[in-house]
């Protein structure tokens, strides 16, 4: 195969360069793929989200109207999917007065809905940007599938292997100091302190408070290290059956 790019011309089956370079490549895209994948997965899982609303007694500490609740669910994810244009979300609050008629409200305050505005900001910006590194990783895939399949094998095990340790690693860092990687997570990736909120005035914490991010991102960490460690798993064992096989004949 002939590549023309710029006006030099890449023969692929005598440049083991080109080679070398789309593999390593493809071993960085695939495990950040699902990474974000498995990322999205958990975010959008609406029965985990609900189980998390009663687990943390959600009603009982925000206020909102029992009834309403999967309301206010069902236009959180739809805002962070981009589906819903702002996080002005309202609902009905419960009365000290049973008999006082219960009217629609917003139920949170300027500073929780322009620091969500970036939580879905941050959070598309990952899945356009995985989106692109899908379309690339299947053009690699492509190429190394018709130029060197073997070096497809060797590109999903290294990076596979590589990126389970790492996530290995963050998934420890999250449950050994929750509160320290937490805060760090939020440091690196938002460029103001609208994520410092107060449970006296900001009723997003209630909704998802600490126990709730913990269990998010330990299914985060499980979604993302199952696939890995499959790959790594069947890709490695493959390579080592084709290196005993090679000795065989030696």
């Amino acid at each position: 195969m002939v590549l023309s790019c710029g006006g030099i011309t890449l023969n692929m089956k005598n440049n083991n360069k080109w080679i070398a370079i789309i593999s390593v490549i493809l071993g960085i895209l695939f495990p950040f793929i699902i990474f974000v994948t498995a990322v999205e997965g958990a975010v959008f899982d609406k029965t985990f989200f609900m189980q998390q609303m009663q687990a943390n007694d959600v009603v009982e500490n925000t206020g909102i109207y029992p009834d309403d609740m999967k309301l206010v669910v069902d236009e959180i994810l739809s805002f962070l999917k981009g589906d819903r244009a702002d996080f002005d979300i309202q609902a009905r609050l419960t009365q000290k007065n049973p008999k006082q008629e219960l009217a629609y409200v917003s139920i949170f305050n300027q500073k929780e809905i322009t620091h969500m505005v970036d939580v879905r900001d941050l959070f598309q910006f990952f899945l356009a940007l995985r989106d692109i590194a899908l379309a690339a990783a299947l053009i690699l895939f492509v190429v190394l599938l018709e130029q060197d399949p073997a070096a497809i094998i060797k590109s999903l095990f290294y990076g596979s292997a590589i990126y389970l340790g790492i996530f290995i690693i963050i998934g420890g860092c999250f449950i050994f100091n929750f509160d320290a990687s937490f805060t760090l997570f939020h440091k690196l990736f938002f460029s103001n302190n609208l994520w410092l909120m107060d449970p006296a005035t900001d009723r997003i914490i209630w909704i998802v408070p600490e126990p709730f991010f913990f269990n998010l991102i330990s299914r985060m960490v499980i979604y993302t290290l199952v696939p890995l460690g499959v790959t790594t798993a069947m890709t490695g064992t493959v390579l080592y059956w084709k290196r005993k096989k090679n000795r065989l004949y030696l």
